[in-house]
């Protein structure tokens, strides 16, 4: 909860295995993301502003374990943010000249 407000209902964290057919190490199971191979956030590093995310933006400082089990703080290494997709629609009403428009978010 974020200011008494959920923020999320229901939050997933996916792997997918590729098996590539490969016998030899590491190829015989690969992973899409860095959770199977490296273990959670492993390879997590900074957020920049108009690189790796766009609009109204929040960030979230992590903190992970190193291989010791050690905290290791990265800045801004999760960010929120609300991107506008344009005019979702528009109405005009073109007896009294009220218009109406919602954005795509």
């Amino acid at each position: 909860k974020f200011d008494g407000r959920p923020v999320m209902n229901r939050g997933s964290l996916v792997e997918m295995a590729v098996p590539y057919g490969d016998v030899n190490p590491p190829y015989q199971r690969k992973c899409a993301f860095d959770v199977g191979d490296y273990g959670l956030g492993y390879c997590a590093n900074s957020l920049e502003l108009g690189c790796d995310c766009l609009g109204h933006i929040h960030y979230f400082d992590a903190y992970l374990n190193d291989i010791e089990g050690n905290p290791k703080l990265i800045k801004k290494a999760i960010c929120m943010h609300e991107e506008d997709d344009g005019i979702l629609w528009k109405h005009v009403e073109y007896r009294n000249g009220h218009n109406e428009a919602r954005r795509s978010r």
